[in-house]
């Protein structure tokens, strides 16, 4: 049983919120005075309070007072569109965010995920602790290459092994790794922050997502805006209680570098590197590359090469030549199936498993975890005058 709220300290009415709500079999409860709302809210459990105040009172100081008084009330809070503020709606306890301009369709999805994580939160996931996590993040200062791609179908080979499987989206802004998998998450990595950590309780169980492949997610921020929040401490310690509860843990890094993906890599064992032998993306790799060797994570990097059998410039050996470092492994571009995939949320190795990709995803993940000895990852530089004119050695990048 769900309890929903309504409270406008100017008693104007909910509008729509009623009517989507009625439309799921809910009743909203529209309070005139704020001392019953308070009264309602002490004789209930499991609530979801709609709270709009801006004209008598602080809506936001109206928000760190209930969810102070009420820690477990998830606050929705309405605000106007100027007043829109996501850093400060978190740091007052607010669970999601919606402003007067908001349409109908971003208030059924604020009203659907609000269930889902009460939901969630009452029946709860159990997940036995892991000693010896592998951590694995996937990365390219390309944009578009399959960095997504790849850390879900890679996170899905595991887990057919018998591996128990997470994946972290740490594309704050942007990510979409969940639908990939088709699923919508009832929390995300800032509900995490805000409900969790901020009260120094570091529980993951009510924001992971399970996939029926067996893989785990924790997804990035529904809202862009929600990034700010999150620090390099918010996901050092979200990459330290995901590795009590998994085998493997994979990171979607994005194509830019900050303060809080240097953490992820920094806290990863492996940071397999996606390239393809088109030149600006071997010459924007190899600063990528020289970039992290400054942070001392170059030994960290393996070369993957995303090769499209379509486009024939350079060969493997110039490529290596270029990035002065091995390719560790190959997989097959396949364009028309992963788009399909996608689509679909369906994983190419679970849709397609005897394609080449499937096969190349299942050959990388059995060389992450048992690394052929004769890779060596340092190639020297040629000494062929055209190739150094291709890419600047290090030093003139």
């Amino acid at each position: 049983m769900i309890n929903w709220f309504y409270y406008s300290d100017t008693n104007t009415a909910p509008g729509d919120l009623e009517l989507l709500l009625q439309k799921q079999s809910y009743e909203l409860h529209q309070f005139p005075q704020w001392e019953d709302l308070i009264y309602r809210i002490k004789e209930t459990d499991h609530s979801i309070l709609f709270l709009k105040a801006n004209a008598i009172y602080d809506g936001f100081e109206l928000c760190q007072e209930i969810s102070i008084l009420f820690p477990h009330l998830y606050i929705i809070l309405i605000v106007p569109d100027h007043m829109e503020n996501a850093r400060r709606a978190m740091n007052v306890g607010a669970s999601n965010i919606l402003h007067y301009s908001s349409e109908q369709k971003e208030k059924k999805d604020v009203i659907d995920q609000a269930v889902k994580y009460l939901k969630l939160r009452e029946t709860g996931v159990n997940f036995h602790l892991s000693k010896n996590c592998k951590v694995v993040s996937v990365c390219s200062p390309k944009g578009g290459i399959g960095r997504t791609t790849t850390a879900v179908n890679l996170a899905v080979t595991y887990a057919q092994m018998g591996k128990r499987v997470g994946v972290l989206d740490a594309n704050l802004q942007f990510g979409d790794l969940f639908m990939h998998f088709d699923i919508r998450p009832s929390g995300t990595l800032y509900e995490w922050v805000k409900e969790e950590y901020e009260r120094h309780r570091f529980s993951l169980d009510k924001y992971l997502v399970e996939h029926d492949s067996g893989v785990s997610i924790l997804p990035a921020p529904l809202r862009p805006e929600f990034f700010e929040m999150i620090t390099e401490t918010h996901m050092e310690k979200v990459i330290e209680e995901m590795k009590m509860r998994f085998d493997i843990l994979i990171i979607d890094i994005p194509s830019y570098l900050s303060e809080v993906h240097l953490k992820c890599l920094e806290r990863s064992e492996e940071c397999l590197l996606l390239v393809t032998n088109d030149l600006p993306v071997l010459k924007r790799s190899k600063l990528y590359m020289e970039a992290l060797d400054s942070f001392q994570f170059r030994d960290k990097i393996k070369i993957i090469h995303i090769h499209n059998k379509k486009k024939k410039q350079l060969d493997l050996g110039k490529m290596e030549r270029i990035l002065e470092t091995v390719v560790f492994s190959t997989i097959p571009a396949q364009e028309a199936v992963i788009a399909q995939s996608i689509n679909l949320g369906i994983p190419a190795v679970l849709s397609h498993p005897r394609k080449p990709i499937g096969k190349g995803f299942l050959t990388l993940a059995k060389k992450l975890i048992h690394p052929p000895a004769e890779i060596k990852q340092e190639v020297p530089p040629t000494k062929k005058k055209g190739v150094k004119q291709l890419v600047p050695m290090k030093g003139r990048l």
